[in-house]
């Protein structure tokens, strides 16, 4: 595995997403690529990849959302062009970039990777739908979404939206179904309970 490529990596996209992201984008930002990478590492560690396969997931992870410094919608061609040019420069083997920018392409909702490791680096992306703090993360990316679409959802909006989206999302990997899947569908029961009492507050009002 090239450390030092990924290093440069990192530090190349840390610094695009520090000078040119808004401060708005409280989803899309550099502290969400680091969570991405670590899933990915963690999901990787139970499959049989060789260190090409690993470093291949971790690039892809790290550059897989720096195109929103330029646009939201179709972010992801724009992610892979920053890879290309930057992996090209270093001199990486174009069949290794190739598989890069399939991973990136493949995190397009819906999601729809065609390989193991289009799987892992998708099921990386969204790990946070089966986390603990899947509420904190979702409401910055609410309030991304309000920002970047200036629009305002109500609360009852937003948990009917949420809940649609985690309900027509599946994982692909074993490891994310086991460890992510489970958890998934327990916050979809709670998102389930605080829309019934958003429900009940707003009928109350009316």
């Amino acid at each position: 595995m090239n450390l030092e490529l990924i290093k440069k990596s990192e530090s190349y996209v840390k610094s695009i997403l520090s000078e040119r992201c808004s401060d708005k984008y409280k989803y899309h930002n550099y502290y969400h690529v680091q969570k991405v990478v670590e899933a990915a590492k963690t999901i990787s560690e139970s499959e049989k990849l060789t260190d090409d396969e690993k470093e291949i997931i971790i690039l892809a992870c790290l550059f897989h959302d720096i195109g929103y410094i330029d646009i939201c919608e179709g972010h992801e061609l724009k992610s892979c062009a920053y890879a290309r040019n930057f992996l090209k420069n270093e001199n990486y083997p174009e069949r290794n970039i190739l598989q890069i920018e399939s991973c990136i392409l493949a995190t397009k909702i819906p999601q729809n990777p065609k390989n193991k490791l289009e799987m892992i680096v998708c099921d990386a992306d969204l790990h946070h739908l089966g986390s603990d703090d899947f509420l904190e993360v979702g409401n910055n990316l609410r309030r991304e979404i309000e920002f970047t679409h200036n629009t305002d959802f109500t609360d009852e909006g937003w948990l009917e939206k949420t809940i649609s989206f985690n309900k027509s999302h599946s994982y692909f990997t074993d490891y994310a179904k086991q460890f992510y899947g489970i958890k998934k569908e327990l916050n979809v029961q709670y998102l389930e309970m605080m829309l019934a009492r958003e429900k009940i507050k707003n009928n109350s009002t009316l």
